[in-house]
């Protein structure tokens, strides 16, 4: 059994094992036990992603690991389909959106996945959505089981999918009822939520040089970049400060791992004393 996983991660015999798996649902679940149990493991991921899994499989083991947490207990959905999105990659994710049939009956899944695409694959999106006569109304149908917190918290955290809402809202027709119309205002109002955070990053970029700073060692960046990001974030609620500063750093004016986790650490040490230091 061993040397049958080392095959699979080898990409050794892949289009074998998943044609058995499509044809066996014991087999195939056992593969899933394995994958689930290591899917921290960067060789999970490889796996996952190559180009052979076929979409029908991905969306089976998608749900095989939300039965696991489901029964595990202290479950939330959109958690789940945020940790999932990060073992897929845009392309795979597209594949699955491609199952429009299957993601008009999830669209909590349907909206992270969307929040994994990049430039390209939104294209690619974006034909498939033309080629289904898609519309504004449908746009909106894929938000409409969301909490409005739940959509924000989803755009903070992908500013492709955020940047591409806007360009949509923008580009269609009108829309014909009124019930369209109040859908369509709610999400113009997170969009313009976000849209704050998107010109202070903006802002961020036009005082300081960003590409000499990226090249600097983080003890020698300029202090006053953090310093901005940090008297922001502390005039938000706690709870919404994670999301933003993930967008933040996903536009660049926080550049690294190093710097995200210093701010949130003075954030922390703000809400016990304070102050910042």
């Amino acid at each position: 059994m061993l040397d049958f996983f080392q095959q699979i991660h080898e990409g050794e015999h892949i289009r074998d094992w998943v044609e058995i798996m499509q044809k066996d649902e014991a087999f195939c679940d056992l593969i899933f036990e394995y994958l689930w149990l290591f899917r921290s493991e960067s060789e999970t991921r490889v796996l996952l992603n190559k180009e052979e899994f076929p979409s029908s499989l991905l969306l089976r083991f998608i749900y095989f690991g939300y039965g696991k947490q489901f029964i595990s207990g202290n479950f939330e959905s959109g958690n789940y389909f945020s940790q999932v999105k990060t073992m897929l990659d845009p392309l795979q994710s597209l594949k699955i959106l491609s199952l429009s049939e299957e993601m008009d009956r999830d669209p909590t899944l349907k909206i992270h996945l969307l929040a994994n695409l990049d430039p390209q694959t939104w294209e690619a999106y974006f034909d498939i959505l033309e080629g289904n006569s898609f519309t504004m109304q449908a746009l909106l149908g894929i938000f409409a089981n969301l909490r409005e917190n739940e959509i924000r918290k989803i755009l903070l955290n992908s500013p492709t999918l955020y940047y591409y809402l806007r360009m949509m809202m923008v580009s269609r027709d009108q829309l014909e009822s009124d019930k369209d119309k109040k859908s369509k205002d709610i999400l113009q109002g997170i969009l313009d939520s976000v849209h704050v955070w998107e010109l202070f990053c903006l802002s961020v970029q036009e005082k300081f040089n960003l590409t000499e700073e990226k090249n600097k060692k983080p003890k020698e960046r300029d202090s006053l970049r953090l310093s901005l990001v940090l008297h922001e974030l502390v005039k938000v609620p706690n709870h919404e400060r994670a999301d933003i500063l993930v967008y933040i750093k996903g536009n660049g004016a926080v550049i690294d791992e190093w710097e995200e986790s210093t701010i949130l650490s003075v954030l922390e040490n703000h809400n016990k004393n304070g102050r910042f230091v």
